[in-house]
């Protein structure tokens, strides 16, 4: 069966697929589980990061005569930075896959699942598939092995993919968690 995908996949869709390509390993252990959104976890770590840094400058002006508050201080800075700089590169990453314009072209069979995207082609063959994991605004096809590539759809073409896929046993709906 072959599905022409659209390229209107809203940021929240992204989110997921790089939510889901960054816990891997915890999903293949344990694929039921909700995965949470990767700008949402920068965003709060960004938040914590800024809120002790407040904390510990207020200490410092308080008592200057106390080193230790200033390397803290250091450090919490450091790590704001650093959570700024994940939120921006979550970002661009996001807007780097919402800016192909080309076609994209999803087959699914009994023996393979493969998608076209251009000129560029990802094929996994249904022994090499782990995990069909239905979530919120993605379906991701998880392979067993590390090094291969994922393949990832919108959830809106969930009853087509059902339908061509022979092996029910790899589909996780995980959509009832959110």
């Amino acid at each position: 069966m072959e599905i022409n995908i659209d390229n209107n996949s809203s940021s929240k869709y992204y989110d997921e697929v790089l939510s889901v390509m960054s816990n891997y390993k915890k999903l293949i252990n344990n694929p039921n589980q909700k995965v949470s959104s990767i700008k949402r976890q920068a965003t709060v770590l960004t938040g914590i990061s800024l809120v002790f840094l407040v904390i510990f400058a207020i200490l410092y002006a308080m008592d200057t005569t106390y080193s230790l508050y200033m390397y803290v201080v250091v450090i919490f800075a450091v790590a704001l930075v650093l959570g700024i700089i994940y939120y921006l590169l979550i970002n661009r990453r996001i807007n780097n896959f919402r800016d192909v314009s080309s076609t994209k072209k999803l087959i699914v069979e009994n023996d393979f699942v493969e998608i076209h995207i251009g000129n560029e082609k990802t094929r996994l063959e249904m022994s090499e598939i782990q995990y069909i994991l239905i979530n919120n605004y993605s379906i991701c096809f998880l392979p067993v092995n590390v090094n291969s590539k994922m393949i990832a759809v919108n959830v809106k073409y969930k009853d087509s993919i059902l339908k061509a896929i022979g092996n029910k046993s790899l589909v996780v709906d995980n959509s009832s968690l959110y």
